[in-house]
């Protein structure tokens, strides 16, 4: 049986690691915002993104936003490639029916879970959201649209008010965003994710735990489905 070794072997000697500063530093605040604009597909798959002209547009030095980079190279949001330069990521079809299984596992149970916090302020939110998406689809704007359906999706899960599963899909997102760029025009036009939503809405209103991770199950599952068609294996 191992013994038990107690801290009392560390008193007298100081503090064996060191303190360290509080608040957000630059690196995380750039961090943060490119966190952000991949899980809503702001670049497409395949684009180069360079560290200068993100300092650029950010008006931050170029060592914050290449320690950002970096990091979010490790998490395997941004690739590099053999001439050091970042890219976003394009899954293959394999990859992403992989990624694709896992959320519809994941974000029904972050619906459930949400369920008891919705309130009518957060229904009239959502439909809000989706009228939204419904403008900008039809106006052809399809980039701010796959924004307003990831702000549509993540106001539901951040009321699940579960931090280690809203990681896991935020996770997953990460990989996704981009490639999700991807979805036809025909399909978008259709409306598809914009009628799913309003599945979606309908048995949030009604506090149906069943119906809501069955809505969010076949929003997933039908997107996957049509965007599939565009990736190479």
């Amino acid at each position: 049986m191992a013994a038990f070794v107690s801290d009392e072997s560390s008193k007298g000697k100081g503090n064996l690691i060191g303190s360290v500063s509080r608040g957000s530093t630059l690196t995380d605040k750039v961090y943060d915002k490119l966190r952000h604009a991949l899980l809503r597909g702001v670049w497409e798959p395949g684009q180069k993104i360079t560290a200068r002209s993100l300092s650029r547009d950010m008006e931050v030095s170029l060592t914050p936003v290449r320690e950002a980079m970096m990091k979010l190279a490790i998490e395997g949001a941004l690739e590099i490639s053999e001439t050091r330069a970042f890219l976003v990521p394009l899954l293959s079809r394999s990859k992403y029916e992989e990624v694709a299984g896992i959320r519809m596992a994941l974000e029904p149970l972050a619906t459930e879970a949400a369920l008891p916090h919705i309130t009518p302020k957060v229904i009239d939110r959502l439909e809000e959201l989706n009228e939204q998406l419904k403008s900008l689809i039809e106006a052809e704007e399809f980039n701010k649209a796959l924004q307003t359906d990831s702000e549509f999706h993540h106001t539901i899960y951040a009321l699940a008010d579960q931090e280690i599963l809203k990681a896991m899909i935020d996770a997953l997102w990460l990989r996704v965003g981009p490639t999700r760029t991807l979805l036809s025009h025909t399909f978008r036009k259709r409306l598809v994710g914009y009628a799913n939503h309003k599945s979606i809405i309908a048995a949030l209103r009604s506090g149906d735990a069943q119906a809501s991770r069955a809505a969010v199950h076949h929003d997933i599952q039908v997107g996957a489905q049509s965007l599939c068609q565009a990736l190479k294996d």
